[in-house]
C-alpha cells in the first residue's frame, strides 16, 4: 500500500500539470462553441473548427515522438505548451471562422504532443504492479479536470476576452510543475501503428465501433454546446449540461466494464449503442419540447455513450496477444481520431438544415447503426472464452502512449535513452 502511495506521490507534479492542461482544454472547447454562436458563425462553420482540432490532434500524435527524440521531453513540452497558450489568445485577436479553424488545428496538435509527453512519463514511472493504480489516478484526474473546465465557463462573459486569457494562463502554468519535476524523463517512445487492414481482420466490430464513436463524439464535443444554447440554456446551463454528460460517462465506466467482463462484449456494445442512440434521440426531441428535462437526459446520455469506447478497446484486445495490445489500442485511437475529424463536418450541415436538434438525431443514428452491426457480428463468429478475455480497463481516449498504462498490456519498446541535460 505504501509503495502505491509513494508511486502516486512521485507523479503528483505530472498529474498536476495534466490537470491544468485538461481544465484549460475543456474550458476552451466549450468556450469556442459558445463564443462562435455569439459571433453568429453557422453550425457548419463551428463543425469545421471542431474538425480542425481533431485533425491537428491526429497529426500531433504522429509527429510528437520525433519532436521528443530531437529536443527531449521538457523542451518539447515547453515549446508545445507555449504555442498552445498563444493559439488560445489568437481567438480574441482575429475573430474569423477560417482563422479559428487554424487556431483549433494548432491547439489540437499541441495538446496531442503535450499529453504524449506526460503520458510517457507516467508510463516510465509505472511498474507492472502499479500500472492499474496509475491509470486509475489518471482517469480520476481526467474526469475531474474535464468537469471543472466546464464550470469555469461561467467565471466571466464568454463574449469577452477574460476566459481565453484564463485558458492561456492555465496552459502556461502547467509548464511549471512539469519543468521542475524530479522525475527522470523517459526514453523516447514511438507508438507503432498496426496496418488498418489487419486491425479490421482482427476485430471488424472494434474497427467499425471505434470509427463510429469518433463520428458521433467528435461532433458532440464540437457542437453540443451550440445545441444546448439553442434550446434555451444559459451559459451556466450549458456548463451543467456538458458536465453531467461527462459525469454520467464516468459513473458508468465500471458497471459497463463489469457487464462486458461477464457477458459477450458484442452484446454489451449492442445494448450500450442502442441505449446511447435512444438517449440521443430523446435529448433531440425532449430538448426542443421540454428543455427543463434536458439536464436529466444529459447524464443518461453520457452514461450510455461514453463507456462505449473502452468496451470497444477491450473487445478488440480480446483477440490479440498481450504484446500487441498497446499497438492495437493506439491504432484504434487513430481510427477514433479519423472519425472525429469527419463527424463535425457531417453534423454541422445537418444542424443548418434541421435545426439544433439535428446534432443529436445524427448522433443517435450513428449509435443505432453500430448496435445493428454488433447484432450481425454475433452471427459471424463465437465469443471468446472467459479465459481468453482480458479484464475490462477504463481507457482514456487521449493518445496512443496512454494505452501502455493498461495493466494487461506489454509496455512499448523503448528507444535508446538520450541526454536531457541543457546545453547538450
Amino acid at each position: 500500500m505504501n509503495s502505491v502511495r509513494e508511486q502516486i506521490l512521485s507523479i503528483s507534479s505530472l498529474l498536476l500539470g495534466m490537470s491544468m492542461l485538461l481544465i484549460g482544454n475543456s474550458l476552451q472547447g466549450t468556450l469556442i462553441a459558445i463564443r462562435a454562436v455569439g459571433e453568429q458563425f453557422s453550425p457548419n462553420a463551428i463543425g469545421i473548427m471542431a474538425s480542425g482540432y481533431f485533425l491537428g490532434f491526429v497529426a500531433g500524435t504522429m509527429v510528437t515522438a520525433y519532436l521528443i527524440e530531437r529536443a527531449g521531453h521538457i523542451r518539447a513540452f515547453t515549446a508545445l505548451a507555449s504555442l498552445a497558450s498563444a493559439a488560445a489568445l489568437g481567438h480574441i485577436i482575429i475573430i474569423d471562422p477560417t482563422a479559428w479553424t487554424i487556431f483549433r488545428g494548432v491547439s489540437g496538435f499541441c495538446f496531442a504532443g503535450i499529453y504524449m509527453v506526460i503520458e510517457s512519463w507516467l508510463n516510465e514511472r509505472a511498474t507492472n504492479e502499479t500500472r492499474g493504480q496509475v491509470l486509475a489516478a489518471y482517469m480520476v484526474v481526467n474526469l475531474l479536470s474535464l468537469t471543472v473546465g466546464q464550470f469555469l465557463i461561467s467565471a466571466a462573459d464568454p463574449l469577452g476576452y477574460v476566459l481565453f486569457c484564463i485558458v492561456s494562463i492555465l496552459v502556461s502554468l502547467a509548464i511549471i510543475p512539469v519543468s521542475i519535476t524530479r522525475t527522470i524523463a523517459p526514453a523516447p517512445q514511438k507508438p507503432r501503428p498496426l496496418p488498418i487492414r489487419r486491425l479490421f481482420t482482427i476485430s471488424p466490430l472494434g474497427f467499425v465501433s471505434c470509427f463510429a464513436y469518433g463520428l458521433s463524439m467528435g461532433a458532440f464535443w464540437g457542437l453540443a454546446p451550440v445545441f444546448a444554447g439553442n434550446v434555451g440554456l444559459d451559459v451556466d446551463g450549458v456548463a451543467i449540461f456538458m458536465s453531467l454528460c461527462i459525469l454520467g460517462g464516468g459513473l458508468m465506466q465500471w458497471p459497463m466494464g463489469w457487464l462486458s467482463d461477464h457477458f459477450d462484449r458484442r452484446l454489451v456494445l449492442m445494448f450500450g449503442s442502442f441505449a446511447a442512440g435512444g438517449m440521443a434521440i430523446m435529448v433531440a426531441t425532449g430538448g426542443m419540447i421540454k428543455p427543463d428535462l434536458l439536464l436529466y437526459m444529459s447524464i443518461l446520455f453520457g452514461a450510455a455513450s461514453f463507456p462505449v469506447y473502452a468496451v470497444t478497446v477491450s473487445h478488440a484486445n480480446d483477440h490479440v496477444e498481450a504484446e500487441e495490445r498497446v499497438v492495437v489500442s493506439g491504432t484504434l485511437l487513430l481510427i477514433y481520431g479519423a472519425g472525429a475529424i469527419v463527424g463535425p463536418l457531417l453534423a454541422g450541415p445537418l444542424m443548418d438544415m434541421l435545426g439544433a436538434e439535428g446534432l443529436f438525431f445524427y448522433i443517435g443514428g450513428i449509435f443505432i447503426m453500430v448496435g445493428l452491426y454488433a447484432i450481425w457480428r454475433t452471427t459471424r463468429r463465437a465469443a471468446p472464452t472467459a479465459e481468453a478475455k482480458t479484464n475490462f480497463v477504463p481507457t482514456p481516449n487521449a493518445t496512443p502512449v496512454a494505452a501502455a498504462l493498461d495493466p494487461h498490456s506489454e509496455p512499448m519498446a523503448e528507444q535508446p535513452a538520450q541526454d536531457e541535460q541543457p546545453g547538450k
